[in-house]
């Protein structure tokens, strides 16, 4: 027998510890810390319970009245739904026993029935009980009241809500706890739960008044709509704006000519707010309102904002309807406000009842307020120690059958840090500069937060502020979507806005955020934008698209193109001569198809703009080669200031064989290509800012003429650039400059009358031969070296440099070599 005790021993600590690890889960899955604290609560609270004597309510119901009740209970778990239908009012006879045999102890008699709508009220043996007391009866002052599963409430957690609220001068409930006897039957600990009457009115310190809410009764019916499994439709009658306003008590309300008026006054206003004609603040006290949904983020009570849960009291001398704390589903932790993505713009009347609410401007701002207040640890603590010991009470009685139901303080508290957080916002909208027109500065201001924003006012670059010429709170971004630009308007000459300031409405601290020095189009920009990336060559009488061939061929003719003409990718667009294109009013060619423009050496193709105001020739991402052959180009576009446009001709990512062209005007560039491949020869450029712009691009120009260059006649940014038998002539600033790397050969050039003949910088290459260079400001220079992109390297050899200002200028660590040996520098060379 020894020898089998430890094998028993062993056996036990296996079946214990399996069972404590399985109560251990089954606890963690019910949202419990777990076993550990689970036992440590038994231990440590249900000794408290000993020292409470709890009130007793006592109820007798007869044998007819208990077998309603239970048919009521066991349709409701049947459909899995309390129906309404049915469940009617039994007498009974209720005896009270206060602690110690005090005030409130006696008997009275009354009806109850069982209340809710789900079947957590008919679970098990403690079922919910709705009661009302005959004549002068009642409980601790209550004549309509419920008796429930604490668990209903979530145990002290509504408890904790309704003194809160009661706190900040909202009408609340008596709710507590007590212990119920049905027909001499212990059920436990229940909550009771005071009913909207003019008890709890009178307890509150209200005058009378309907309590009213929006009728459940059909959202009910859609809610449980299919339950029973027959079909499931898409009604209309559940819905928020279907509701009718119902007052609690109608039959007395009816008899009663001022409650009568009263009632149909409240109706008025709500269907006022309803419609749109009147504000929220027109029509609820705006302080309470306010209060009512901060402690909702407060405590964790999301889930309680149903139109169908919410009550409201008519207070007949303001004309006001007071919110009245019910119900607050809390003790869940917060991951945003309550009043998070809802300021989306102006009421609607499809609005949801919150979102109706918080849209008024100064709901939501008493709204932030409370928040702010709420949010403050001190406030919280505040509140603990003003109610220790009635939560001792309350949480002793709850002991007696609910030892592990404590109120976890953590909650409330790390919902004050997520309510601080999400009101401390990193940033409240984006600012664009739009410029000024007049005495007004414009700026496009992006929502991007969850809460609306109040602009108060910019900071000029001058140092003085100016607030917006009107009134403006910028409305939340919606949930899922960029923010909509909104303009705003101040009284500034001064295009230099560098600040706005701005707050949460409600908030008490001011924010500031930096303004982009940058204009935001605005939707009929972005239109316009938009539509020149839509192919359109069918809408042009001087198009003939072929489909099966894939090629769009312009009509031989002269022809005034007065809007963007888009060529759809995978043609082919064809041109030859007689052809005169005249680009008038901003009209541009958009060509995502290969170019085959073929004149001849006496008849080339004209593209022109006779106002200079056309958008040019632009070829993007085209994988075919284009071939242009004897076209001339002239003024399609007029430098503006610094930037101007894009340039007369332009391809980007498209390969280009050009041939016979010319180019003359005033563009700040006259061709440009871009992440590409091309070949240009026996063209001439005339005329421009810049001519010949190749960045990230490989080019080869032949027997080409450049000249009249109001800056640079030829720039390479990057990639390989080869230049052969090619004039560069009369150019104000550079002839031929390699920068970022670029790599430049050149050969035979003919270089006269030029600021710079040959300039490097950013690391760029440059090999120039047998070539001359006269009249030049500087024959060669090479920039500095930098880091980034190493020194500047510039070979000549066998070049003729004849009255050059200055033969070499060279940066440190940078190279020149003239026939394989450095160059001297500052060699004026004359």
């Amino acid at each position: 027998m020894k020898k089998r005790w430890p094998w028993i021993a062993a056996l036990l600590l296996v079946i214990l510890s399996g069972s404590a690890w399985f109560a251990d889960r089954k606890l963690k899955k019910h949202g419990h810390p777990g076993l550990r604290t689970f036992i440590a609560q038994w231990w440590n609270n249900y000794p408290k319970s000993f020292a409470i004597e709890p009130p007793v309510v006592s109820i007798t119901v007869d044998d007819a009245g208990m077998e309603q009740l239970y048919g009521v209970v066991e349709r409701a778990r049947d459909l899995g739904v309390i129906e309404r239908e049915g469940n009617e009012y039994v007498d009974g006879e209720f005896s009270v026993a206060m602690p110690g045999g005090g005030e409130g102890t006696g008997d009275f008699k009354g009806k109850l029935r069982i209340k809710g709508k789900m079947t957590d009220h008919v679970e098990g043996e403690k079922w919910s009980f709705r009661v009302v007391a005959r004549k002068s009866g009642g409980f601790i002052g209550m004549k309509r009241f419920s008796l429930q599963h604490p668990g209903t409430r979530n145990y002290l957690c509504d408890w904790f809500f309704h003194r809160l609220m009661k706190g900040e001068g909202i009408i609340a409930p008596r709710y507590g706890f007590c212990k119920v006897k049905l027909n001499d039957e212990d059920l436990g600990v229940y909550a009771y739960e005071e009913h909207f009457g003019p008890e709890l009115l009178e307890n509150n310190d209200r005058v009378p008044g309907p309590i009213v809410r929006f009728d459940p009764g059909l959202f009910w019916l859609h809610r449980t709509q299919g339950i029973d499994g027959s079909a499931k439709v898409d009604d209309a009658y559940g819905a928020y704006q279907a509701a009718g306003l119902d007052a609690f008590g109608t039959d007395d309300i009816a008899k009663d000519p001022d409650q009568k008026r009263y009632f149909e006054q409240a109706i008025a206003l709500m269907e006022g707010f309803r419609r749109g004609r009147l504000r929220a603040g027109q029509v609820f006290d705006v302080e309470r309102t306010g209060k009512r949904l901060a402690m909702l983020d407060l405590v964790g009570g999301h889930h309680s904002m149903d139109w169908s849960d919410v009550k409201f009291w008519f207070d007949p001398m303001a004309q006001r309807l007071e919110p009245i704390s019910y119900e607050s589903f809390s003790a869940e932790r917060i991951n945003q406000l309550a009043g998070a993505w809802r300021v989306t713009g102006p009421f609607s009347p499809s609005d949801e009842l919150h979102t109706a609410l918080f849209k008024d401007p100064a709901i939501f701002s008493a709204y932030v307020r409370n928040l702010e207040r709420f949010s403050g640890q001190e406030w919280l603590d505040s509140a603990f120690a003003a109610l220790a010991g009635a939560l001792d009470t309350a949480s002793a009685t709850l002991y007696g059958e609910f030892p592990y139901k404590e109120l976890d303080r953590s909650i409330y508290y790390a919902n004050q840090l997520a309510i601080r957080k999400l009101l401390n916002v990193p940033k409240g909208f984006h600012a664009y500069n739009n410029g000024t027109r007049g005495d007004t500065l414009t700026l496009a201001l992006v929502p991007i937060e969850s809460l609306p924003m109040q602009v108060d006012s910019v900071l000029l670059g001058d140092g003085r502020f100016a607030a917006p010429m009107e009134p403006v709170t910028l409305p939340c971004r919606r949930v899922g979507n960029p923010g909509s630009p909104v303009e705003v308007r101040f009284l500034a000459s001064s295009d230099s806005a560098v600040k706005v300031f701005y707050h949460i409405p409600g908030a008490s601290t001011g924010r500031e955020l930096e303004v982009f020095p940058f204009k935001l189009a605005s939707e009929a920009d972005d239109a316009k934008f938009l539509a020149a990336m839509v192919p359109n060559p069918h809408e042009f009488p001087f198009l003939a698209v072929d489909d099966s061939a894939r090629t769009i061929t312009i009509k031989p003719g002269a022809w005034k193109v007065d809007r963007t003409v888009v060529l759809p990718s995978g043609y082919r667009c064809v041109a030859t001569w007689p052809l005169e294109l005249d680009l008038v009013n901003g009209a541009g060619i958009i060509s995502h198809a290969a170019l085959a423009w073929q004149g001849g050496k006496d008849q080339h193709l004209r593209i022109f703009s006779s106002d200079s105001s056309s958008s040019g020739v632009r070829v993007i991402s085209v994988p075919s080669l284009s071939s242009i052959v004897h076209v001339d180009f002239s003024h399609l576009t007029r430098r503006k200031g610094k930037e101007g446009r894009n340039g007369d001709v332009a391809f980007h990512a498209s390969p280009l064989q050009m041939s016979g062209c010319t180019f003359r005007g005033t563009a700040r560039r006259l061709i440009g290509i871009t992440m590409g491949k091309a070949g240009i020869a026996h063209c001439s450029f005339s005329g421009g800012s810049d001519q010949l712009e190749a960045v990230a691009a490989q080019v080869d120009v032949t027997n080409c003429l450049f000249g009249q260059a109001q800056d640079d006649a030829v720039t390479a940014e990057g990639g390989a650039l080869t230049l052969k038998e090619t004039a560069l002539r009369d150019v104000a600033g550079i002839a031929v400059k390699g920068e970022k790397g670029a790599r430049i050969t050149a050969d035979r050039l003919d270089v006269a009358r030029c600021g710079v003949a040959f300039e490097g910088r950013e690391g760029g290459k440059l090999t120039i031969a047998n070539s001359t260079v006269a009249d030049a400001g500087v024959a060669a220079e090479a920039k500095k070296y930098e880091m980034r992109y190493g020194p500047v390297r510039i070979e000549l050899n066998k070049v003729v440099i004849t009255s050059a200002g200055q033969r070499f200028k060279r940066g440190p660590e940078s190279i020149i070599n003239v026939d394989g040996r450095p160059a001297p520098v500052n060699d004026t060379g004359k």
